[in-house]
């Protein structure tokens, strides 16, 4: 009979994937400038994985954040520092993050669905390096955030631009559906099961003229009715584009593989609201498993990852915590790629104080760490480094994996 509690151990579910996912959310009070004067709103911090509410209009991504932690993913979230001197409207505008100085390697994906700061080239490039190195990106565009209609657009766009994709500015609201032609990549994985979406203040996007030869994009839902384009000049108002009515070109969603990683661009955030969410919400249509599949695509489940862990005590009292692995790691996950750490002191235990072993079976792997008594109760972190485990096909994780479990 094995001793747990719900404390101490959890539950060993299969799950299909394991990303390690970061989210980048604008500084605080730095959005929504069409509803400057709306203290309820200004107040509310938008596209907020922390933020559930349910109450109407609101603006949370919370139930976001729970669908896809449901899923097996790990969430991150980071925010742009305040910038103070705000333009326009007199919002305040996001600093700078500084890019180049995170790990963005130990993250699968990483999600800009509010940003609007200006960054330099040293962040630009360490997203461009982080994409091309494997790792992938997401991006969603608002007019809601910054001081005018182009903050949002303008921020995504110098990330966009070294992946040949272009990106309009806020305007519209449409369901796009499957029946009525308006996917164009019907069989792509993020469709599956998909029949029809929507957004509400939508920012469509489209390839460049010109697209960088190791990168290739694929558009996979139209646009609908018109767009804006993101071609205004200074000022709240004048800010705003040219209005146009949307071409072939327009994409709700589009995708591109760039090296060996992969990036994709989503024409608004209201898709992913809370429930009773302003405009529209991830509990309308298809938007709930659109977002699964979004994600299980940028994550790419071709390469190896988690399917299920767990913590227990054993009938002989030793405390044991389990990674199960989706495929065989062909030999690949060795004790030097592990590493088990004080998640409060952050200290890395030695050696000395656990065993370490790794099994490999036809579809599937399982490092098994036992704690021995020199262990004190307490949290502790399973870290697995990036790049370190490889499936029989050679394909390569490139994101690290922590687990992280409470010991009695």
């Amino acid at each position: 009979m094995v001793r747990s509690s719900l404390l101490m151990m959890e539950p060993c579910e299969p799950r299909r994937l394991f990303a390690s996912i970061l989210f980048i959310r604008g500084a605080e009070r730095s959005g929504g400038f069409l509803e400057a004067q709306n203290d309820a709103h200004r107040t509310e911090q938008l596209a907020d994985i922390n933020n559930s509410s349910t109450n109407s209009g609101n603006h949370g991504w919370g139930e976001f954040a729970r669908t896809l932690r449901e899923a097996g993913h790990e969430l991150t979230q980071v925010i742009e520092p305040l910038e103070t001197g705000a333009r326009g409207s007199g919002q305040t505008s996001g600093a700078l993050l500084r890019l180049e100085q995170m790990n963005l390697p130990q993250y699968d994906a990483v999600v800009f669905g509010s940003n609007n700061a200006r960054y330099t080239k040293k962040q630009l490039d360490a997203v461009d390096n982080y994409v091309r190195g494997g790792g992938a990106a997401l991006f969603i565009s608002d007019g809601n955030f910054g001081s005018d209609w182009a903050d949002a657009a303008n921020s995504d766009q110098q990330f966009l631009n070294r992946f040949g994709l272009v990106v309009n500015q806020d305007n519209g609201q449409y369901v796009l559906d499957r029946d009525e032609g308006d996917f164009a990549g019907g069989t792509h994985p993020t469709l599956a099961g998909i029949d029809q979406i929507d957004g509400e203040g939508v920012n469509p996007l489209r390839a460049a003229d010109n697209v960088p030869a190791d990168v290739t994009i694929r558009r996979l839902i139209g646009a609908r009715d018109q767009t804006n384009d993101n071609n205004g000049t200074a000022g709240v108002d004048d800010a705003r584009g040219t209005r146009r009515s949307v071409s072939n070109r327009d994409s709700t969603l589009i995708v591109a593989t760039v090296g060996t990683g992969r990036v994709a661009g989503h024409f608004d955030r209201n898709t992913f609201f809370n429930d009773n969410g302003a405009g529209t919400d991830i509990t309308r249509f298809d938007n709930r498993q659109y977002a699964l599949n979004l994600f299980a695509w940028l994550a790419d489940d071709d390469v190896p990852g988690v399917a299920a862990t767990s913590y227990r005590v054993e009938d002989d009292g030793r405390r044991t915590a389990r990674i199960v692995f989706n495929d065989n790691l062909a030999g690949s996950l060795t004790s030097a790629d592990v590493k088990l750490r004080d998640r409060i002191t952050g200290a890395v235990l030695p050696r000395s104080s656990y065993t370490l072993r790794v099994v490999d079976e036809d579809n599937r792997s399982t490092l098994t760490i036992r704690l021995r008594g020199s262990v004190d109760a307490g949290g502790y972190r399973i870290e697995i480094r990036e790049n370190a485990i490889s499936d029989t096909a050679g394909n390569r994780r490139r994101a690290a994996i922590r687990f992280n479990f409470d010991a009695a």
